[in-house]
């Protein structure tokens, strides 16, 4: 179902609403969360966040766990690297597979799946 919305929207498919700058990370000294909304009808299966630095993906944030349509949840990007800007890939339930390259994970408040 995701599909053809994936591939017409593009860029809107996912939104970034920056944090204020009181709230941006210092890396390595600060717990780096912010939430993830998935705002789409389909469930999210897997998340990866690595960073755009590194050339393959890491594990799935998820893990076992998934992100229901409507669903929110804290990701916590503290992981003692300097980092803060980070790839993401999703995938769906459906199949469908996102990456979203450049997040600046140091400055993000809030990450909202849209379809």
């Amino acid at each position: 179902m995701l599909k053809s919305v994936f591939a017409v929207a593009g860029a809107a498919v996912v939104t970034t609403l920056l944090a204020g700058p009181a709230e941006a990370c210092n890396r390595g000294v600060e717990v780096c969360t912010f939430k993830l909304f998935n705002n789409t009808s389909v469930k999210l299966e897997s998340f990866w966040a690595s960073p755009a630095r590194v050339s393959k993906w890491e594990n799935d944030i998820l893990g076992s766990k998934v992100l229901n349509a409507g669903g929110e949840i804290n990701v916590n990007m503290s992981d003692n690297r300097p980092d803060c800007i980070y790839d993401f890939r999703f995938k769906f339930a459906d199949g469908d597979m996102v990456t979203r390259n450049a997040v600046n994970v140091c400055k993000l408040g809030r990450y909202t799946l849209n379809e």
